[in-house]
């Protein structure tokens, strides 16, 4: 007994509450994972089955995770309290992008539970707070026209005319091959069996003049690199560039051009959108053009179309001519007051 008392004595705190969650666990558990291990299996399943982009961003969800509970934390023994805890501290150190690395980690404790790492998904328990939703930041295309005059290199100003023509992710635009662009037909194919878009799904997309232009412009310039399986956007050597690169010189140019600041390389994919649907476009063909899964993630353009809201409105203009004159001739007791097919409105004098 003695010995177990000396024994026990020399373990640390941590130590012990694993030995606990040992003596705890029961057959339905698989085995006992820390963060550092789950996190780094996690990642390699990303990796072969995911885009880089979303790599990316599981993997600073999970170092924040890391970073909160420390790396040996076992999996199984974090509580609902402690999501919630870990909730709060993401918000306030993450304003804005909280909820998709929330999100993120919600999805990966579903693979946890999956494995028999957790017998129950906190993550999918915790109700984020409800924020106000506000639309997408876009420009137009005298504002493309100011930040194209600050952008120095071809290369770049090419492919910001294609982002905003198009509505293509940067990502798209950087994978994109010349055996998917077929410019006598006039159309783009995003994704196939070498690149997995987003929604995984492979979709076709109209080219119009300006982007034709752009297009064309690059196939001279790469006249020295074969056509078909080479990268339409790529390195005199042929090696394609990085998103970051496209996205800190567009950034820099509409800096230089005095566009606002909440303005980056995705809104281009939002100007797209936004422009098609102030002409009136509807929203499914805004959806196909887009690639997006579902019609409510395109819904966000749909208070655009301000003429359709006009029409709208204008169902309601049914006070005729006479009577709004016949308000004008309103003595002096009465100003101030007109009649309408409800009630009296008194307007501020």
């Amino acid at each position: 007994m003695e010995r177990l008392t000396s024994l026990l004595g020399k373990l640390s705190v941590e130590d012990i509450e694993k030995l606990k969650l040992l003596m705890s666990f029961n057959a339905e558990t698989k085995e006992v994972v820390t963060l550092r291990v789950f996190s780094d299996e996690y990642k390699i399943l990303i990796k072969n089955n995911r885009s880089a982009s979303y790599l990316h961003s599981v993997t600073i969800a999970l170092n924040n995770l890391l970073e909160f509970f420390g790396s040996q934390k076992v999996v199984n023994s974090i509580t609902q309290k402690d999501v919630e805890s870990f909730q709060i501290y993401l918000q306030q150190k993450i304003k804005k992008g909280y909820v998709v690395y929330y999100r993120n980690l919600k999805a990966a404790f579903n693979k946890a539970k999956d494995w028999g790492y957790v017998k129950e998904n906190y993550f999918t328990k915790v109700k984020l707070p409800k924020r106000q939703k506000t639309a997408p930041a876009f420009i137009n295309s005298d504002q493309l026209s100011a930040i194209g005059n600050q952008i120095k290199d071809d290369v770049v100003r090419d492919v910001v005319t294609v982002g905003f023509y198009t509505g293509m992710r940067l990502n798209e635009i950087v994978n994109l091959k010349w055996k998917n662009a077929n410019l006598s037909a006039r159309i783009i194919t995003v994704g196939d069996e070498e690149f997995i878009t987003k929604g995984r799904n492979q979709r076709f997309i109209p080219v119009s003049d300006e982007a034709l232009i752009a297009f064309h412009a690059q196939r001279e310039r790469r006249n020295a690199i074969p056509i078909g399986d080479s990268y339409v956007f790529c390195k005199s050597n042929g090696e394609k560039f990085t998103g970051d690169h496209f996205s800190r010189r567009f950034k820099s140019a509409c800096k230089k051009a005095g566009i606002d600041k909440s303005i980056h390389f995705h809104s281009l994919r939002h100007s797209f959108a936004s422009n098609l649907a102030q002409q009136g476009v509807s929203l499914y063909k805004i959806k196909e053009l887009l690639g997006h899964a579902s019609i409510t993630t395109t819904e966000i353009y749909s208070h655009l179309n301000i003429d359709s809201l006009r029409d709208a409105i204008s169902k309601l203009d049914d006070i005729s001519p006479e009577r709004i004159n016949s308000a004008e001739r309103m003595d002096n007791n009465e100003k101030g007051k007109f009649t309408t097919g409800l009630r009296i409105i008194t307007t501020n004098k």
